[in-house]
């Protein structure tokens, strides 16, 4: 078939004359198949459906019709079509695994976890239903299967780069656990190479510019223009671009949800496209034909990322910042926006990309967020109205066996002490719970919170004392809400990049005193804060009185920061050198702390 072999627009135009001629439903499938592979997502949805009404028992086409529906974020309908195909054929491998990651999707670990393990004992040589369980499992707080499992797959994966057993599987599960940085950069190439090929197929080139202009066109892509951790970091950005140098692009690969955050970036974008539906090809059309300077990657590889867009150079310059905390690989951007907390001068070499150093955070924020003035009491919020509360709001998967137990141990060193967390899931709660038990602690000491409006969240967080960061993955946008909100962070970076945003955040806070070297650290002054209150109102008060002009907040300085960069990434190109990487300079009264805060030793103790 033309489309297995790359050339996708071919097929549709060959399979659309047979379908013409002859509607059988193999036709109207394989059309479907075709348009799906060429991107054309709405035409593969109307053929699919037609396959499936003309030959109702054939599983395959209702399985074609579920992928293609999970492709346009309709979980709900894609997982009805998936158990359609179940229901037929229990052990249909492709429809377990598509039916797990729907419901991983939508939250529903359990049910995952049971399609994850049916699919494993169907293939157990295959890595996905096994790493699937693995992140069911996370999202449960069920510490039952062993990192190490998940660590020899990666491992595998660096040695066997090219296996397609790989190909649906994000390189981010690498930075949840413990691997050497090899293991992480290996794995990370390897999907970016996999990206690669495929648009190496593409007929054509772009010509690119190299001319010197008075305004830069940067161009952001991304899916999450919609109410999105990261539409809330960057809510403020687009508006304090300074258009007597730049024009600003939007190109939206997600749904419009309606939301404010939605309205505010396409009114103040200078142009707002929905490629959503657009193929790589045609979305790197519109890319190019409005003529991009520097095209802002803020996906990855995270969900509804599009990375064979990049793929194929529609832009001079492409750069990744923000969404996705992690090298995107040597060959889809040029750049990376990152800090020296969070890229230490000495780790250049884990990424493919050039780093380009921010003077203080990476991460933008919004310095109007808006925090409701009604603070509920602790009575309303379901917490004791005395006791230190010590809080972590981080998505649950986050936290493991390793911080688990030193929190446990902090709670039986402060009497009266509780911690307080997000549930995302019932399992989650019930199996912390537990843990928390089996570690001495009396579970009722546990307190949970469901999800509120953002400006409600943020009053909530006042009523906490202490937030106690994770470890691998830390908090990132949660860090920036609990710091704007006054509640500081105690944060022990790692390694890798995921691991170090929280101390990049609380660097720019100028709370550097919070980021601890070890675990050892991190547990010592947990206990002495919770027994020192003076010491924690005094950084209460620093964040509440000095927050709109500490660096962390100011985002109309950070705006002129990033700007400074990417003029650096353009004065290097029309001038016909090399992506190099360079730290950003800035004039400013801001004392950095220390720029390269590490840990004593790899991997910490325990």
């Amino acid at each position: 078939m033309c489309h297995e072999l790359g050339r996708a627009d071919e097929a549709v135009e060959l399979i659309g004359r047979a379908v013409e001629v002859e509607p059988q439903p193999v036709f109207h499938a394989n059309l479907a198949e075709a348009c799906r592979a060429s991107g054309r997502l709405e035409k593969a949805e109307r053929h699919a459906r037609q396959a499936a009404s003309l030959a109702p028992d054939n599983a395959m086409f209702a399985l074609k019709l579920a992928a293609i529906l999970a492709q346009l974020s309709r979980p709900a309908e894609a997982l009805e079509w998936a158990e359609r195909v179940l229901e037929r054929d229990p052990e249909c491998f492709d429809a377990l695994l598509l039916a797990a990651g729907l419901n991983s999707d939508m939250v529903r670990p359990q049910r995952a976890l049971e399609h994850y393990r049916k699919a494993h004992a169907l293939k157990p040589e295959h890595p996905g239903p096994l790493i699937g369980c693995y992140r069911a499992l996370r999202w449960m707080c069920d510490w039952s299967l062993a990192p190490s499992g998940l660590a020899e797959l990666m491992q595998r994966w660096a040695e066997r780069p090219d296996d397609p057993a790989y190909a649906s599987i994000n390189p981010f599960l690498a930075y949840e656990i413990p691997v050497p940085q090899a293991v992480r950069k290996a794995v990370t190439q390897a999907q970016a190479d996999r990206v690669l090929r495929q648009a190496a197929s593409a007929p054509g080139r772009f010509v690119l510019d190299r001319r010197a202009k008075d305004r830069l066109r940067i161009g952001y892509l991304s899916a999450d223009y919609h109410s999105h951790p990261t539409m809330h970091l960057m809510r403020g950005l687009f508006s304090l671009h300074d258009r007597s140098r730049f024009q600003i692009f939007a190109y939206s690969l997600g749904a419009d949800d309606g939301s404010p955050f939605r309205q505010e970036i396409v009114s103040s974008a200078d142009s707002f496209r929905d490629v959503r539906l657009c193929t790589a090809g045609q979305a790197a059309g519109l890319i190019h034909g409005d003529a991009i300077d520097i095209l802002v990657d803020l996906k990855g590889y995270t969900h509804s990322a599009r990375p064979e867009i990049l793929a194929l150079k529609p832009a001079p310059l492409r750069v990744a910042w923000l969404g996705y905390p992690a090298s995107t690989g040597c060959g889809l951007n040029d750049y990376m926006i990152a800090d020296r907390v969070v890229v230490p001068p000495e780790a250049e070499g884990d990424y493919g990309e050039k780093l380009a150093w921010l003077p203080h955070s990476y991460q933008v924020n919004d310095s109007d967020q808006a925090i409701d003035p009604a603070t509920p009491s602790r009575t309303d919020l379901g917490l004791p109205e005395e006791g230190f509360v010590f809080a972590c709001f981080n998505h649950v998967y986050k936290i493991e066996p390793l911080m688990f137990s030193v929190w446990m141990r902090v709670l039986a060193a402060v009497p009266g002490s509780v911690l307080w967390l997000y549930e995302s899931n019932p399992a989650a709660r019930t199996n912390l719970q537990r843990e928390a038990s089996e570690r001495g602690i009396e579970p009722s000491r546990l307190h949970f919170a469901g999800t509120l409006p953002k400006p409600r969240h943020l009053a909530r967080l006042k009523r906490a004392d202490l937030f106690l960061d994770t470890l691998y993955v830390n908090a990132h946008t949660g860090a920036s809400d609990a710091l704007w909100a006054g509640l500081p962070v105690l944060t022990c970076p790692q390694e890798a990049f995921p691991s170090r945003v929280a101390a990049s955040l609380v660097t720019a806070a100028e709370l550097s005193q919070l980021v601890c070297s070890d675990l050892a650290e991190y547990e010592a002054n947990a206990i002495r804060l919770a027994r020192r209150p003076d010491e924690l109102r005094s950084m209460r008060r620093h964040l509440e009185t000095r927050h709109a002009s500490l660096p962390l907040f100011d985002t109309a300085r950070f705006t002129r920061n990033l700007e400074r960069a990417y003029e650096t990434m353009w004065r290097r190109h029309i001038g016909g050198e090399a992506p190099a990487s360079f730290l950003v300079a800035e004039s400013s009264r801001f004392t950095p702390g220390p720029q390269s805060t590490g840990h004593k030793g790899w991997p910490p103790p325990g």
